[in-house]
């Protein structure tokens, strides 16, 4: 009986050591590479030059490096107008629209996995959803699909019309019928069966889209007015705010329960829920002309913009607090156009 209790006690204690032991054990944040815990600067380089280019700049700001994917692939050209990017667990899917390619990497240590060429035609904007790569294209007017592990060539879903930036919401992808201020519908595609289901009609001058908690976000901004249409995609029915004294909105970026939007050079932020737009800027950048925010992005609270100083020069990155303070500035590629978070998940 004495062993039996003797026993007992030595387990118990065995498993309240045990125990004890593994919640004082820190967590260890492992690096999965050098670009990890960062911020990935999409620069376009010129047009018809094979110069566009990745910088990086670590959430704490102490590391910077320009052209990683050159760094990491030393035989590799991007290739001529990084687009965009999209990304798919531990891949980044860089679309280059006029070397007609999607070259695919390692998220975090940019490492080349493979490149995409087929069936692209001035491809524009990805996404991947339930394995599948959507890319709209602007010559064709289509979205190519391919399959998100292999890379093969699946199918074309035909638009006809403009295709550009594209979300996902509620099983269904959302396309932008416009670009450079022109166009002002939505397209609806079903990639259950790869067809269109519907257009929504929107206004003028359709430049971002946005999805947040399940709800499509698109703002239009021309000479007379501004308008942001909120879309519920189970009904695919729309509501909108405007302003006439707000003229010409672009760039909108969605954080957290805030919206982010620019007009001609100043940053404004509303509530997810406004009921109007907010028209006194929250700070205005030094004008530029055309290449004033040509790049501009929201992540965790901090905003992004940047100057692509007319193409003639490097590109200045300047980073804001949520009150408008600069944080850091730095010089980038030709062109910076987009900024993508590249945490560990």
């Amino acid at each position: 009986m004495k062993a039996t209790k003797h026993f007992l006690s030595i387990l118990l204690l065995t498993f309240l050591f045990a125990s004890c032991t593994k919640e004082n054990v820190p967590e260890i944040n492992v690096p999965l590479g050098a670009y990890d815990n960062g911020i990935l600067i999409l620069n376009e380089g010129n047009f018809g030059t094979p110069n566009a280019s990745v910088s990086y700049i670590s959430n704490d700001f102490m590391t910077f490096q320009n052209s990683i994917f050159l760094s990491v692939n030393p035989t590799k050209e991007l290739g001529d107008v990084a687009q965009s990017m999209s990304f798919d667990k531990d891949k980044a899917y860089i679309v280059l629209n006029n070397s007609n390619k999607i070259e695919v990497v390692n998220r975090y240590t940019f490492v080349s996995l493979g490149t995409i060429t087929e069936k692209l035609e001035n491809p524009r904007y990805s996404l991947v959803l339930n394995g599948k790569l959507y890319v709209t294209n602007a010559i064709s007017n289509a979205i190519t699909v391919y399959d998100a592990t292999t890379y093969d060539y699946i199918a074309s879903i035909p638009l006809n019309k403009t295709a550009e930036k594209i979300v996902a919401a509620n099983g269904k992808l959302y396309v932008m019928n416009g670009a450079y201020g022109y166009g002002n519908r939505v397209t609806v595609v079903s990639p259950v069966t790869n067809t269109v289901l519907s257009t929504i009609d929107v206004e003028e001058g359709i430049n971002s889209i946005e999805e947040q908690n399940g709800v499509v976000y698109v703002l239009c901004g021309n000479t007379t007015k501004s308008k942001l249409f909120k879309i519920n995609t189970t009904t695919d029915a729309i509501t909108f705010i405007e302003s006439t004294t707000l003229k010409g909105a672009l760039n909108m970026d969605i954080e957290a329960n805030k919206i982010y939007y620019t007009a001609g050079t100043s940053v404004y932020v509303m509530d997810l829920v406004a009921t109007s737009f907010n028209e006194t800027p929250l700070f205005s950048v030094t004008d530029n002309s055309w290449s004033t925010l040509y790049g501009f992005g929201v992540i965790k609270d901090q905003i992004y913009t940047a100057d692509a100083s007319g193409f003639t020069a490097d590109g200045v990155v300047t980073v804001y607090s949520s009150a408008g303070v600069i944080l850091k500035t730095v010089s980038v590629g030709l062109g910076p156009n987009s900024f993508y978070a590249n945490n560990l998940k």
